[in-house]
């Protein structure tokens, strides 16, 4: 039976069923209404689907009835023979929703999820209606397990294709990731370890980015003379940044390719996108070939009436989460890097 249709029903028997503790058993409006359900029900699970269901004339007689028993006039609690109702709804009312979402997942997606929705409909079951089936699921994992698996998983998979993106920060937000997805015991826990984890990986990888943008100016300023040629306003950024670089950060050319961060991006994510044409041009191969040539032919000619410039450890150093390192540390740093901790703030009520 189509899981909207079942709530649709059991909302009806529900009101049926309220109907019966103020007016008794017998009311043959009442045993109408009810017999004309149980043949709703009947039809519906031989195939009967909303639409059959809702134009078959004994669905308007059964609404009919129910709104003839409010205006009934209610028995004497002595004369209905039946204990006082809880009016608490049945457990397949609150697990209609469950039955709905399940319906409605896509086929491969029912497939992972199956496990998950099997044990929430065998907590309806057991249940003795809606109250004692939200208990139930809260003493249950099923809802904690039925986030936090997909998640570690999701993780995992990720940490598996990172190699191809050759971020450090990927690496270490999956690995975090899958390990605290693993051991998270409440759904609060997850959503607050999840929430403080991507806040700092964004942070993470804008610092890692910005990073790279700047201590990869001296190549950037000779691949843009290289690209569009040396005319007034390339050479005056080239030598800007050359004395920047060496004045500020205490780096020059040759600092920029000893820094393993660097050279990661460089090795692996820059040189990739050469053209063909141009590796082709310059007879280069290799991105220790590319590096040379950006240098000899397109930086090395601009600077060289510039005043000679040394490496400066005492300057060569960046700041992250609050504390100063060498700039050679960048990549431990992403790799593992040093996060503030951030305790969880008690709330007092």
């Amino acid at each position: 039976m189509d899981s909207t249709l079942k709530q649709m029903l059991d909302g009806l028997g529900f009101s049926i069923q309220n109907y019966a503790s103020s007016l008794g058993p017998r009311n043959e409006k009442l045993v109408r209404a009810k017999q004309l359900l149980d043949e709703l029900v009947a039809s519906a699970e031989s195939g009967a689907d909303m639409a059959g269901i809702c134009m078959d004339p004994r669905f308007s007689e059964v609404a009919a009835l129910i709104g003839e028993l409010a205006s009934e006039p209610p028995l004497p609690r002595e004369e209905t023979g039946i204990e006082a109702a809880d009016g608490i709804p049945p457990a397949s009312i609150a697990a209609a929703g469950y039955h709905m979402a399940f319906d409605s997942l896509p086929p491969e997606q029912r497939e992972k999820q199956k496990v998950f929705y099997d044990r929430i409909f065998e907590l309806e079951k057991q249940a003795e209606n809606a109250l004692h089936f939200n208990t139930l699921l809260m003493e249950d994992t099923v809802i904690l397990d039925m986030t936090r698996i997909p998640l570690r998983e999701a993780a995992v998979a990720t940490l598996e294709q990172a190699e191809s993106v050759f971020s450090p920060t990927v690496n270490f937000q999956q690995r975090l990731a899958a390990s605290t997805y693993e051991r998270v015991t409440t759904i609060a826990e997850l959503e607050f370890e999840g929430t403080k984890m991507a806040e700092l990986s964004n942070t993470e990888h804008t610092w890692d980015s910005l990073c790279i943008e700047v201590i990869g100016l001296l190549p950037a300023c000779a691949q843009a003379i290289e690209s569009f040629g040396p005319n007034d306003d390339s050479i005056a950024k080239l030598k800007n940044s050359h004395r920047f670089m060496a004045g500020f950060m205490g780096i020059t050319w040759d600092d920029v390719f000893s820094d393993p961060r660097y050279l990661l991006f460089w090795n692996n994510v820059f040189w990739p996108r050469v053209p063909e044409e141009k590796r082709l041009l310059h007879n280069v191969t290799t991105p220790e070939g590319w590096r040379d040539t950006l240098k000899t032919k397109f930086y090395d000619p601009f600077v060289k009436d510039e005043p000679p410039l040394r490496h400066d450890p005492e300057k060569a150093r960046v700041r992250f989460w609050g504390q100063e390192y060498p700039s050679v540390k960048t990549l431990d740093l992403l790799n593992d890097p040093p996060r503030p901790e951030i305790d969880r703030v008690p709330v007092l009520l």
